[in-house]
């Protein structure tokens, strides 16, 4: 048995972990991804500024090993604090507002880790009955842009942001140079319920030359649905981005 299987203990849950995380002081929300064999992946905090970033790893680090027995490294945990009052859902605001989370959302990252984090993004409702979607994510130290537009209609409107989070990963492919020229073209979007909790499904094509690979990424929708799909479409893309780096 290796060292990681040992790690994992029996009879912890995602959506077990996640409500326990979400119980500590100053947390506003929590995604916990994990191996189909219950090894934990990656931990996303976002949190106010009650507590230190560094503080809210060691307290997630000590609940977990004293609920459920389970050792996380901390390199798995990242943290974005939000400063002040947390933005209203986007479903709770009227039409024609912006809603503008770039500058108060800080990704926090463990040390040298490349992976491609979620900042931020904006909400415009149009009058054609359109959205605009703007996605922010930073990428080794800077911070790029995608900006998408649909129909203000539930899965259009998804696939508005899923689309948005991808322009901005093809801004951050763009600065750095790859080997290869990829292209990432959204196949779909979609919301599902499943174990009493509702998750939403991004499908993505990663295209170089002739190959063509498909990517998948899940998130249960905690605080919005918007949230979600970003979270959803960099956990199908990122690993594929950073191989091409």
């Amino acid at each position: 048995m290796s060292a990681e299987e040992r790690a994992v203990p029996e009879g912890w849950t995602i959506d077990g972990a996640e409500r326990l995380l979400r119980s500590l002081a100053g947390v506003v929300s929590v995604r916990v991804v994990a191996k189909p064999g219950g090894a934990v992946e990656e931990i996303h905090m976002l949190t106010t500024e009650e507590v230190s970033p560094k503080q809210t790893v060691r307290n997630v680090e000590s609940a977990l090993l004293a609920r459920f027995d389970l050792e996380v490294d901390h390199r798995k945990i990242s943290v974005a604090q939000s400063r002040g009052r947390q933005p209203a859902p986007v479903e709770d605001m009227p039409e024609t507002t912006v809603i503008d989370v770039t500058p108060a959302l800080h990704a926090l990252p463990s040390s040298g880790d490349s992976r491609i984090v979620f900042c931020g993004h904006q909400v415009q409702t149009e009058r054609s009955h359109e959205v605009k979607m703007l996605v922010t994510v930073q990428w080794n130290g800077e911070r790029f842009d995608g900006e998408a537009t649909g129909p203000d209609v539930p899965r259009n409107r998804l696939e508005a942001v899923a689309s948005a989070t991808l322009n901005a990963i093809d801004a951050a492919l763009a600065s750095e140079e790859p080997k290869e020229t990829p292209a990432l073209v959204l196949d779909g979007v979609k919301s599902v319920e499943a174990f009493d909790r509702k998750y939403v499904l991004v499908s993505v094509h990663a295209i170089t030359g002739r190959d063509r690979i498909a990517l998948a990424g899940s998130a249960a929708v905690d605080d919005s649905p918007d949230r979600a799909v970003i979270m959803a479409t960099l956990q199908a893309t990122d690993r594929w981005v950073r191989g091409r780096i």
